[in-house]
Parts: structure tokens; C-alpha cells; sequence
């Protein structure tokens, strides 16, 4: 009684052993430009998230120092020293812009930019700190602010909105920069692996055909 032989198995051409790999080092090479573009993502919103909350917090502080000014005006001639109080407390800072505007926006204080200040900045005080943070761009900038409302012990006297702008483009430019090198970092990493999974798949694909 004959016995058959098992018929051997059918050796893959080359050409589909290579597009097979292919295949493989495309979908290696996808998820591998998914996880990296993710992580650069994160990278920025982290970044954005660090400069908000320095610039909030660098505000909070000017506006602290500016109510305890307006806290020790109970007189005339405090009053009528006022500016040069807040001059000599943030008239150092250039990336710093503030008004100090009484009821009928008759303006007690200002120094920097009148783009720093907008309308709408100072139309919308809050009535405690701390105060809503806003971002705008004007003229080509871009600046981040604060808008309050203060009382004075004076008697008689009147609320007084501050208000307090940073100069941020100095981040912008930052940001910019981070962006494009993190962009180039993911391409060049992408092309890298891509070379390197081709290869891999390759190579592994002509073992399994030799077994």
C-alpha cells in the first residue's frame, strides 16, 4: 500500500515577498508619524499652557501691587501722588502696559502702547481678582490682559478700572520657532523610520522564506 507525499509548499515569489513588506513598513511607518505628530501636540499645548499660566500669574501680581496702592490713597495728596507711585512701581517693566482710568474714563495713569489697552479690555473690568484673562492682536502683536475695578478709601471717591497688558510676542516668536523645529523633527523621525522599517520587513520576510 503506497503512501502519498505531502506536496511542498509554494515558495512566494520575490515580488510578493517585497510588496508584502511594503505593505508592512507603510502601516509601521503611519503609525509611527500618528504617535509622534500626538506627542508633538501635546508638546505645544503644554508650552501654550506653561506661557498662559506665567503670564496669568505675572498679571495677578502687578494688579495685587497696584491695588495695595490705591488701598493707602485715603487723601487729597495721596491721591494727587498716585502717579507717580505707579510710575515708579511698574514704569521699568517695557513689556508692561497699564491705565488707571476713573468713571468717566478720564485716564489717572497710563503707560505703554494704546494697542496694549484696547476698548473692550476696558469696558468689561471684573469686579474681584482674580481677573478673566484676554489674548488679542493688533497692529501685527499680540497681547495678553486684565481689567479691574478698584476702590480707593478716599472718601467719596469713585471706583478706578486697571488695567494691565503683557507683551507676548516675544512667546509668539517662540512658539513659532518650537512649531516648524518640532514639524522637521517629525518628518525627518517619519522618513528615518520609514527607511528603517522598510529595510527591517524586508530582511525579515527573506529569513521567514528561506525556513
Amino acid at each position: 500500500m503506497s503512501q502519498d507525499n505531502p506536496a511542498p509548499a509554494a515558495v512566494p515569489p520575490a515580488a510578493a515577498l517585497s510588496a508584502a513588506a511594503d505593505r508592512l513598513a507603510a502601516l509601521l511607518t503611519v503609525a509611527c508619524a500618528l504617535l509622534l505628530s500626538l506627542l508633538a501636540a501635546v508638546g505645544v499645548l503644554a508650552l501654550q499652557l506653561h506661557f498662559e499660566s506665567r503670564d496669568r500669574e505675572q498679571l495677578h501680581d502687578h494688579l495685587r501691587a497696584a491695588r495695595a496702592l490705591l488701598a493707602s490713597v485715603d487723601n487729597a495728596g495721596e491721591l494727587a501722588a498716585l502717579p507717580a507711585r505707579l510710575q515708579a512701581s511698574f514704569g521699568d517693566e517695557p513689556e508692561l502696559a497699564v491705565r488707571v482710568q476713573g468713571a468717566l474714563d478720564q485716564t489717572l495713569y497710563e503707560q505703554g502702547e494704546p494697542a496694549a489697552l484696547p476698548a473692550r479690555l476696558l469696558a468689561h473690568p471684573s469686579a474681584a481678582q482674580p481677573a478673566p484673562l484676554m489674548t488679542w492682536r493688533q497692529d501685527g502683536r499680540a497681547w495678553r490682559g486684565s481689567a479691574v475695578v478698584m476702590r480707593m478709601p478716599m472718601p467719596g471717591a469713585a471706583p478706578l478700572t486697571v488695567a494691565m497688558s503683557l507683551d507676548i510676542q516675544p512667546h509668539e516668536g517662540f512658539m513659532r520657532s518650537f512649531r516648524w523645529a518640532l514639524m522637521g523633527y517629525v518628518l525627518l523621525t517619519t522618513l528615518a523610520f520609514a527607511l528603517l522599517a522598510r529595510w527591517a520587513t524586508r530582511r525579515a520576510l527573506m529569513r521567514a522564506e528561506h525556513y
